[in-house]
Parts: structure tokens; C-alpha cells; sequence
């Protein structure tokens, strides 16, 4: 049997609620953040493994199950084992962590992650976690794994045991890693690339990837969290294109799928990426996220001639009452002008919104379906508004008693878990699915999706992506 010096986990996702789209658009992402931290600690020779539960292991159920299997009986020791968690994972980590901890006892469970890193307090206390690192992971967890003296790593909340009971250090922040080429490519290797499925009406062509380009985002919306600051830094777009061409070599992957918050921002390197692999003659599709008051037309035709098939725009809501309350800095205007040029030069456009934003109400939502209708987007995505721990949302929202539940397993973009003056949760669920079927079930739409059917993937995707909203829209019984 072997040793290994860390296991690294991703607990099964929050995808199972039936009231959720995401359920039924059934997609799977792969854990970047276990890759990247994978692929940093074994440059430093440290034996690495992970485990994406949503592949591998997909229901809580049945890990035990599988970690008996294909960990129990194959590894004698794990010195170090971590876990990334969301607000809506992390009760399904703890879990893992118990089971973790029942088998490899002398095993230090650290946690890291989103939620981790602003409900600290929480995680740290679960008796089955020993370490919490806040913010990036790789240099804090290269520490770890060396054996540093845990009162002298940065970005971590420890454990000191006293006889029968312990004291919570808090250590210092670690400084934000500014150079993102210093760091090697993800450890793809590790994970079950060509099982990754992106969310229906988001790719062209399978196998499909994600990627990372930048960290931090410098927006300052109410209802996003900033496990990173504000400050945004780049991989340069060699690096980028190093990546690219690397999933290409090993996994003969044809779809990347860029999820960084505002990948548009900063422009020459988005130019420069684009000439890389224009001039490479690089055979790729991809997708991006960007701000509508951060593109133009001249990099339209050129991320399009680079392979870009599809831009969401994060909208949220087009009131102004209601912008001003989530702090979205956008102009409505700009909102036309970027949906117009994007399919003017033959880019989907996709258009994100929320519902049950602090202001809402039954007339804003109306006018929101009638404008997203007016504009015309390509594709629509719509998440119920949550409060997450770290958020100001969040913040503002406890101050004011108007959290409904601090059961995280609800926070998952599609149940309401805010109180709200003029919308009921049960009438959110209802808007939530009204928006949709204003949208995907108009004539026009159909038969432009129709009109566009080139190959039979095409039609595989359609036909796939229908099924899923009959699905969503099923009538419950009993």
C-alpha cells in the first residue's frame, strides 16, 4: 500500500433540488482551485491525489462507499487532507471530513474555499477540521504540507490543542499572489477531464474544459463575495495560451469555457491572446463573462475571429431603485449597445439576471421580462438572489433580520433565503420560473434556435436543452 503526503477532495455540488435550473441544464464543473493547488504543491515534489466527488462520487451517500474502495484499500497513509467547500457544499463536507477522519485518524483535515474563508469561525469549530486557510491556497498549503510552524504560516485559522480542549489562532493574512505565471499549469492530469460536461446552450463541441485567467474582480456589487479583493491580476496571454494548447495536446479538448468574473477588462490582453491564437491557427471554440460597459466592437470581430462563440453579460436587473441597492454600476443603455454589436458579428449573447434583489417587486420583474424580450438575447440565465456569507448583501441582511434561514444547504441560487418587503418567497419561485418561460417559450426563439441547426450536434444540444426545461417546468404532484 502507498503513502500520500495530500488528498485533495471536492464534495458533490448543490445541484439537486428539483426547483433548480441547474439540475436540469446538468452540467459539471471542474475544482480550478484543487488544480491549480494540486499542480503548485507537486512542482515542490509532494505526492498529490484528488477526488471531484461530482464525477467520481456524485451523492454523499455513496462516498463511503467509493472512499473505501478506491482509498482505503490502496493507501496506508494521507498526511494532509483537503476540502474545498461552498456555502451550499459545506455541510456535505463535513460529512466527508467525518468519514475522512474515521479511517485516517492521525490525517489533518484542512478546509478551504469560499465559505470557509468568511464563516470561519463555523468550520474551524466542526470537530472533524483542524485548519481553515482563507483566501488562495497554494503557497499557504506548500507551508502545510512542508510542516512550517503553524503559528507562522500566513492565511490560516488553526487549532492549538490544550489538554481536553483547544484555542482558535487566527494568523495573519497572506499577501495576494501577484504574478500568476509563476504559477504551473493545473494539474488537469489529476482529474477526470473528458467526463466534464459544460452547461447546456454553452458549448459548440465536446470535450469541453474551464479555465482561469485573472483573480479578483474590481466591481463592488452587494451580492458577490470577494474571497480575493478587489485588486484584479492577469496571466499574461502566453501563459494563457500555453494552458490552451497543453488541454489541446493531452485531451484533444475543442470547447474552453473562460469563467473569470470580467475576462474583457483588460483589453490588450485579451488582443493579444486573440492574435496568439489566430496566428497559431488555433482550432478552439470558447465562451466568456464580460461587463457590457467593457467591450466594443473592434474586440467583437477579433474575439470572434479567435473562436469566441458566446458572451454573458451579468445584467441582474435594468431598475434603477434596484441598481443602486445591489450597487451594480451599469447603464441600461450600454446593456443594448453591447446584446446589439455582440450578435451583430455572429457572437451568442448571453444574458444573466436576478430575482428577488432588495427593491423588487411585481411591476420591476414585468418590466424586466418585457425588456429582456425587447433586446432579444440569444440566451437567458436567471438565479434567484442570495445573500452569501461574505457579502454585503449578507451583512446588510442579518443587520436587518431578514435572513429566513441559515441552513446552507438552501443557498443555492434557486430558493429564496431573504425576506423581502414586497415579494413572498413562494412568489419568487413563481417569477423565477415565469422569467424563463417568457423567455424559451416564445415562436420566435424556437425558430430562430431551429433556423441555426448546422450538424447534428447541433441538434443534440437543442434537443437536449428543450428536454431539460420541460423538466424544470414539470407539474409536481401529490
Amino acid at each position: 500500500m502507498q503513502e500520500l503526503t495530500c488528498l485533495l477532495i471536492s464534495p458533490p455540488n448543490f445541484y439537486e433540488d428539483d426547483e433548480n435550473i441547474w439540475e436540469q441544464i446538468n452540467s459539471n464543473f471542474p475544482p480550478l482551485g484543487l488544480a491549480s493547488i494540486a499542480g503548485y504543491v507537486r512542482s515542490k515534489n509532494h505526492t498529490v491525489k484528488i477526488i471531484d466527488c461530482n464525477i467520481e462520487s456524485p451523492s454523499v451517500k455513496s462516498f463511503k462507499t467509493f472512499f473505501e474502495i478506491e482509498i482505503v484499500k490502496k493507501i496506508s497513509f494521507i498526511k494532509i487532507i483537503g476540502l474545498t467547500a461552498m456555502t451550499c457544499t459545506i455541510k456535505k463536507a463535513y460529512y466527508i471530513a467525518e468519514i475522512c477522519k474515521h479511517y485516517y485518524p492521525d490525517s489533518v483535515i484542512v478546509f478551504g474555499g469560499v465559505h470557509p474563508t468568511f464563516v470561519t469561525e463555523e468550520v474551524i469549530n466542526n470537530k472533524f477540521v483542524d485548519i481553515v486557510v482563507t483566501g488562495e491556497g497554494e503557497l499557504t498549503f506548500e507551508e502545510i504540507l512542508c510542516g512550517k510552524d503553524l503559528d507562522k504560516i500566513k492565511g490560516i485559522v488553526f487549532k492549538k490543542n490544550k489538554d481536553d480542549t483547544y484555542e482558535v489562532v487566527r494568523n495573519e493574512s497572506r499577501e495576494r499572489i501577484t504574478d500568476l505565471d509563476s504559477l504551473p499549469i493545473p494539474a488537469y492530469d489529476l482529474l477526470p477531464v473528458l467526463k466534464y460536461r459544460p452547461a447546456k446552450g454553452s458549448y459548440k463541441r465536446l470535450p469541453a474544459m474551464s479555465m482561469m485567467t485573472s483573480r479578483g474582480c474590481p466591481g463592488r456589487c452587494t451580492f458577490c463575495s470577494k474571497t480575493l479583493g478587489n485588486k484584479l491580476v492577469y496571466r499574461s496571454a502566453y501563459k494563457i495560451f500555453e494552458e490552451i494548447k497543453y488541454l489541446i495536446d493531452n485531451y484533444r479538448i475543442k470547447q474552453i469555457l473562460f469563467y473569470d468574473d470580467t475576462f474583457t477588462v483588460n483589453r490588450d490582453n485579451v488582443f493579444k491572446l486573440c492574435d496568439i491564437l489566430i496566428d497559431n491557427r488555433i482550432d478552439i471554440s470558447w465562451t466568456c463573462f464580460a461587463r457590457v460597459d467593457f467591450i466594443d466592437l473592434e474586440m467583437l470581430i477579433k474575439m470572434k475571429k479567435a473562436g469566441c462563440h458566446q458572451i454573458m453579460y451579468g445584467v441582474e436587473n435594468i431598475d434603477e431603485g434596484v441598481l443602486k441597492n445591489i450597487n451594480k454600476k451599469i447603464d441600461i443603455n450600454k446593456v443594448i449597445n453591447a446584446t446589439n454589436l455582440t450578435k451583430k458579428v455572429g457572437i451568442e449573447c448571453r444574458l444573466a439576471f436576478m430575482i428577488g434583489n432588495p427593491g423588487d417587486n411585481e411591476e420591476i420583474i414585468k418590466k424586466n421580462i418585457a425588456f429582456i424580450n425587447k433586446v432579444d438575447p440569444d440566451l437567458l440565465i436567471v438565479n434567484v438572489t442570495t445573500p452569501f456569507p461574505g457579502t454585503e448583501m449578507f451583512k446588510w441582511a442579518k443587520e436587518k433580520n431578514l435572513i429566513l434561514t441559515y441552513d446552507w444547504d438552501d443557498y443555492n441560487l434557486a430558493n429564496p433565503v431573504m425576506r423581502l418587503e414586497n415579494l413572498t418567497a413562494d412568489q419568487i419561485k413563481r417569477f423565477y420560473k415565469m422569467m424563463y418561460r417568457a423567455f424559451y417559450f416564445r415562436l420566435g426563439f424556437m425558430l430562430r434556435k431551429i433556423l441555426k441547426i448546422r450538424t447534428i450536434d447541433d441538434i443534440k444540444i437543442l434537443f437536449s436543452g428543450f428536454i431539460s426545461l420541460l423538466s424544470f417546468f414539470k407539474i409536481k404532484r401529490g
